[in-house]
């Protein structure tokens, strides 16, 4: 024992303070100088009081701390439980936004190849292919039918157009006898 705590347990058990006045030792009913006692000097004065008055309050004060951080963990583990819920949902909205996002590159890919039906070709692209590519240029090789060829322009399309060359009072005249029923 240090000497504090003997003076502090003689201050306690003198004889010319009151049940009612006593309060725990080194404590001078002053909360800065009440918290700077350790958690084990508190409960050895505790332990050490003579006044059964003193014990049932600190033990009450105790209990209603104690069931304040029951109700607040309970709040806070509901709080929790609720933000987890809200994460695990998004999570899933993440992994099938992804898979959405893998498929519609995929059939990108497939649609630059000249792919015909490309939605279900996707299918057929396992999920662990590493080399999409090469797997397209294989698939496209074994399945030439669901690829169409490339069309090749050779030379221009001359379409010539429906208007002849006519003055504009030849096409007033063209308008009026088509109006006319001629």
């Amino acid at each position: 024992m240090s000497g504090t705590e003997d003076k502090n347990f003689d201050e306690l058990n003198s004889p010319n303070m009151d049940d009612d006045t006593q309060s725990l030792p080194g404590a001078n009913n002053n909360l800065n100088e009440k918290e700077e006692l350790s958690a084990s000097q508190k409960m050895d004065l505790l332990i050490r009081a003579s006044s059964s008055k003193s014990m049932k309050k600190e033990i009450e004060r105790l209990r209603k701390e104690a069931a304040r951080y029951r109700t607040s963990s309970r709040e806070e583990s509901a709080i929790r439980l609720q933000i987890q819920a809200k994460a695990d949902e998004i999570q899933n909205e993440l992994n099938a936004l992804k898979a959405s996002h893998n498929s519609l590159t995929l059939i990108r890919k497939l649609d630059k190849a000249g792919c015909i039906k490309s939605e279900l070709v996707v299918k057929d692209i396992p999920s662990d292919c590493e080399d999409v590519d090469s797997f397209i240029t294989d698939y496209k090789k074994e399945n030439p039918f669901l690829f169409s060829s490339k069309k090749q322009n050779i030379g221009g399309m001359f379409k010539p157009s429906k208007n002849l060359n006519l003055t504009s009072s030849q096409k007033i005249d063209k308008i009026i006898r088509s109006a006319l029923g001629r």
